[in-house]
């Protein structure tokens, strides 16, 4: 059974209930920061959990609920956070936008053109005849941000800038930067660190992690 059938199973006010369950948790947990051994631990929580499992296992067996925790809602906590993908509406938006993400990168005078993409984060951008191409998200996902990057310089001319985006409290510690600087000056690329602006995706009346 794919993933859109499964979100169908469940009304949605209680699917609503529980994705908004599973995001106050994470937001706790700080969990693009969790390594998989904590994460996989964490759905097991969460399918003893009522707020969550007590939900999805009426629905659907407890072994599926897991795999639609981990492959729907989680798998799309870091672009609902920034207000993007199927589950955006539970993510609190960020702050920080992908304006300012150009802005970051390019300067003041630069303007998205276009859509801005997903999987990674990425826009085409303007500014007095020239074109440049931004792609950005987190230090985990260097190696898919030069690969987005490297594939648009190879077809177009313009600049391509990779934005390593970094949580309010975790910035990229220095040698991992000076890392990434360096991998970008090998492959031709501009690079900057950036940190987000990120609201709480908390709700009034979450229960908190279990």
């Amino acid at each position: 059974m794919n993933q859109p059938r499964r979100d169908t199973l469940l009304p949605g006010d209680q699917l609503a209930s529980v994705v908004s369950s599973l995001y106050a948790d994470a937001e706790e947990l700080d969990w693009e920061h969790q390594p998989p051994a904590e994460r996989t631990r964490q759905y097991a929580r969460w399918i003893r959990d009522d707020r969550v499992g007590g939900i999805l296992t009426r629905y659907m067996t407890a072994e599926a609920a897991r795999s639609w925790i981990k492959d729907g809602p989680m798998k799309e906590f870091s672009r609902a956070r920034r207000g993007a993908g199927r589950y955006a509406e539970f993510g609190e938006a960020t702050g920080t936008s992908p304006e300012d993400v150009v802005r970051h990168a390019l300067g003041d005078d630069w303007r998205i053109g276009g859509r801005v993409g997903v999987k990674p984060f990425h826009c085409e951008a303007a500014h007095s005849g020239e074109r440049a191409f931004v792609v950005w998200g987190p230090a985990p996902n260097f190696r898919h941000l030069v690969w987005a990057a490297l594939r648009w310089a190879v077809d177009h001319s313009g600049r391509a800038v990779v934005v390593v985006t970094d949580l309010p409290e975790r910035p990229t510690p220095e040698g991992e930067a000076a890392w990434h600087k360096k991998v970008a000056e090998r492959c031709g690329l501009e690079i900057a660190h950036m940190r987000e602006r990120l609201s709480s995706a908390r709700r009034s009346g979450a229960g908190g992690v279990r």
